[in-house]
């Protein structure tokens, strides 16, 4: 009998230690405007980062990071990045510093922690409260989290209060409270929130406002400005080292939007528009112009008022004659079924439907554009899309789409029936019924375990060792049984009735003409590149995967795809 206990207890101790899991780790930290410099990203990254190193189970990563965000919602890029790549199960546990970096809201932060977590088996560690979701000695500080996530709400709540209360007492004394100044000024070295002249970027605003004082329009002036290598704003604050965004390290265009906000803005007179935004539900919402605070003379000027306003007399007669030429037509202008969908493929920025006019007509033409790299890149020139050439474009793209998908349904439908796959349903629903029986089997055996452990035929450690080996036993085949019956299901023909991606795509089969909710339904982003090229990012893709999986699985190909020669000639 002991040379067969020692036999079974080796094997336990095999399964035990190939039982021990190594957690997938990541880093998540948060810093909000208000936050000090010692709380800084930088040092968190640092401190969580030394702890994973010190935990044998846990295996680094990824870091996701939200600068300047509130914690009072979830609403945060790199938190939602993260929680993509917990969904792919690429990540299977999340440390923080403390809960506070992981949010203030007691409500949300509490459905992660108690429901969405431990459904994902996601394990979930904050350092600083010396907290761990997968350590049993913490099961019982439900109560204690939710205390310092209700604590953590109301710390958030107290101080924006403070906060908010603070900087109105500021511009009510004329002080400046944004993060950056107006181009042409930077903070004083002595008080952050007083603007002193930086006298080589008002050098560029004064030549802004001669430019148009000597009638050339904002086009014109941004086109000269960029003819000189004279730097954006973004690309001069990068080389003097205000800020270090990279999207600002080359230089860059400068665009009309960039030239007419400097012509209108009354900081080049020495006064502040203060409270031109406003934090609503943790997002920034722009304040109307009546609401706005405007301090006077808190500044020295760059710009006379007599040139701000005949720049402003001449920016309200352009207006008046643009408005003139073109109401009329405005108010017949189709609606615009691309909006908010397509981009322009080498700058990322909105594709434009331009309305040109004639002068005493009242007829139009419309045109599809970038109208930054129209004017800022030469094989951009005249590089226009008429709609019903754009339209007719996009909806054979859609349609190609559609019918890639119908085929789809076409080719499970016949691997659904073949004589192969027939043979492998029956050979996997002979396996299913048998690790139905040998699961319904356990719980038995389980008690004939307890009863010899009661009867004193097997030792404690000896019931423990056979306890472990059923478990294990009972999980493999509950495991083996999911991914049959997981296997099973995609081929019944719910699998692709009930799949999004189908469905939706066959609902627009029979429509004739590309339309807005077509669009709004099917696709996500739609790109132009600078050969009037589109390229079209549709939605489902994910939704899809699984029916490309099954059809290659079985030796199909894929409709749509291309093949490897295909790709070599595009």
């Amino acid at each position: 009998m002991a040379r067969k206990s020692r036999k079974i207890a080796q094997d336990a101790a095999v399964f035990v230690s190939a039982a021990k899991m190594t957690f997938l780790t990541a880093v998540y930290a948060r810093l909000s405007s208000e936050d000090r410099e010692a709380l800084s990203l930088e040092n968190q990254i640092l401190m969580v980062r030394n702890y994973i190193g010190n935990m044998p189970d846990l295996t680094f990563c990824d870091v996701f990071s939200d600068n300047g965000l509130t914690g009072t919602n979830f609403d945060r890029p790199g938190f939602e990045s993260l929680m993509d790549e917990i969904r792919r199960g690429k990540i299977n546990c999340i440390v923080v510093k403390d809960l506070s970096r992981f949010g203030r809201d007691y409500l949300e932060a509490g459905n992660f922690l108690e429901v969405i977590f431990p459904r994902l088996g996601v394990r979930f560690i904050s350092i600083g409260d010396n907290y761990d979701s997968f350590d049993p000695r913490c099961q019982g500080d439900g109560m204690n989290i939710a205390l310092k996530n209700m604590i953590n709400s109301f710390y958030a709540k107290d101080i924006s209060t403070k906060i908010r209360s603070a900087y109105a007492v500021k511009r009510q004394n004329g002080e400046f409270t944004g993060k950056c100044p107006p181009f042409g000024y930077i903070k004083s070295p002595k008080n952050k929130n007083r603007l002193v002249v930086d006298e080589e970027a008002a050098e560029i605003v004064r030549m802004i406002f001669r430019l148009k004082l000597e009638g050339l329009g904002a086009y014109q002036i941004a086109r000269h400005l960029s003819g000189q290598n004279t730097p954006t704003p973004g690309h001069y604050r990068y080389i003097k080292g205000i800020h270090k965004e990279k999207r600002y390290e080359k230089p860059q265009f400068w665009d009309t939007a960039t030239v007419k906000d400097i012509l209108e803005n009354i900081a080049y007179l020495g006064h502040l528009a203060l409270g031109k935004t406003r934090i609503v539900n943790g997002k920034q919402r722009d304040v109307p112009k009546e609401d706005w605070v405007i301090a006077e003379n808190t500044h020295e000027p760059i710009i006379s008022q007599a040139d701000f306003d005949a720049v402003a007399e001449l920016l309200q007669q352009r207006k008046e004659r643009h408005n003139s030429q073109n109401r009329h037509e405005r108010e017949e202008l189709p609606d615009n079924i691309l909006e908010g969908l397509v981009f322009c493929a080498d700058c990322g920025r909105a594709y434009r439907r331009i309305a040109n006019t004639m002068r005493d007509k009242v007829t139009y033409r419309l045109t599809y554009i970038c109208l930054y790299c129209n004017q800022h890149s030469p094989k951009y020139k005249h590089r226009h899309y008429k709609p019903d050439e754009l339209y007719r474009t996009i909806y054979e793209i859609i349609q190609s789409q559609i019918d890639a998908y119908v085929e789809t349904r076409r080719l499970i439908d016949k691997i659904r029936i073949s004589r192969p796959v027939k043979q492998k349903q029956d050979k996997m629903d002979g396996e299913i019924r048998k690790l139905q029986q040998e699961i319904s089997r356990l719980p038995a055996r389980h008690m004939k375990l307890y009863d010899d452990f009661c009867d004193g035929v097997l030792s404690e450690s000896e019931y423990k060792e056979f306890k472990a080996r059923y478990d294990a036993d009972e999980k493999t085949a509950a495991a083996r049984l999911q991914e049959l019956t997981d296997e099973r299901s995609r081929l019944q023909p719910q699998f692709v009735d009930k799949n999004v991606c189908i469905t939706e795509f066959e609902r627009f089969r029979k429509e004739k003409v590309l339309t807005r909710e077509m669009l709004t339904a099917l696709v996500e982003r739609i790109e132009v590149t600078g050969d009037r090229n589109v390229e079209i990012k549709f939605r489902f893709r994910d939704e899809y995967a699984p029916l490309g999986a099954l059809l290659t699985e079985n030796g199909e190909k894929i409709p749509g795809s291309k093949t490897e020669s295909e790709d070599d000639v595009a």
